[in-house]
């Protein structure tokens, strides 16, 4: 585990700085979606922001899942595109997570994820990370990894579907204490903000009054892919019913000059914002 501090980008004239979360790119496989990820990096080129890890596919001649049709026989040239992308935003990058994808080319070829954080000139920050953010005026803690597990629920109602979603996110990372916590590996574009509950209590004043009692504190995230596993051009698919939608983007979170994180907005692949998540109390 890496632990460092890090001082968010506020932009001139700005009290919000926004910090952007990408994940599982898939660099060398044919389904990797290039437009989205270029639509990260021109936004990155302005904001903070962390790759999860999974930025190659890392499937080598050397692999039993190798396919010559949807892999890039080359690791190295693999590498490179994957630094070169970097590269784009490199001055503010926070720095990049090893993922699964590159941790098992690592046993044969050595450290992946390390090879291209140094290529790209970016900080390498390991598969787990914990970063003190310092603001002008505050400060917060974040947690991050690759991340492990998996969060697929394609039966019951919506809203029910989402919250397992939600609370398996949170499970995975119950055991990291940060003001924010966030993964990749998922696939999936998740996000919870802390919640209170309206609770009797008696104030100063010797009455009784509904006060919000925080019940679940902290801040969670899943990165979404680029990793597109459809074709648009093809219509020939059997009852596309039955398949959950594919979740392309990214993440962003924004804090202000005291450190306190405002909301998180999970964002498709043309940066188009679908969610915005933020504190919420039960009544």
């Amino acid at each position: 585990m890496r632990v460092l501090e890090y001082m968010p980008k506020f932009n001139i004239g700005e009290d919000i700085a926004t910090i952007l979360a990408g994940s599982c790119w898939h660099i060398g496989n044919d389904a990797v979606h290039i437009k989205g990820i270029n639509n990260f990096l021109a936004k990155a080129k302005k904001h903070s922001w962390i790759l999860h890890g999974d930025v190659i596919e890392g499937v080598t001649p050397f692999d039993k899942r190798y396919e010559k049709d949807a892999h890039e026989a080359s690791l190295v040239s693999t590498i490179q595109k994957a630094a070169d992308l970097i590269k784009e935003a490199q001055s503010n990058c926070i720095g990049l997570l090893k993922g699964n994808h590159e941790d098992a080319p690592s046993k044969t070829f050595g450290d992946v994820a390390e090879d291209i954080a140094m290529r790209a000139g970016v900080p390498y920050l390991t598969a787990t990370c914990f970063i003190k953010f310092v603001c002008p005026d505050g400060q917060f803690t974040g947690f991050f990894a690759h991340g492990n597990g998996s969060a697929n629920y394609r039966t019951g109602e919506p809203e029910r579907k989402k919250s397992n979603k939600q609370i398996k996110l949170r499970d995975i990372l119950k055991d990291f204490h940060a003001d924010i916590c966030g993964m990749g590996h998922l696939h999936k574009s998740i996000s919870t903000a802390p919640c209170s509950e309206l609770r009797l209590s008696v104030g100063e004043d010797n009455t009784v009054k509904r006060r919000p009692i925080v019940t679940r504190p902290g801040w969670f995230y899943a990165a979404p892919s680029m990793f597109k596993t459809y074709n648009d051009t093809t219509s020939n698919y059997g009852e596309m019913k039955i398949f959950p939608a594919v979740d392309l983007g990214w993440i962003e979170f924004d804090v202000n000059r005291q450190g306190e994180i405002l909301e998180i907005r999970e964002v498709n692949e043309e940066g188009v914002t679908l969610e915005t998540t933020r504190p919420t109390v039960i009544r």
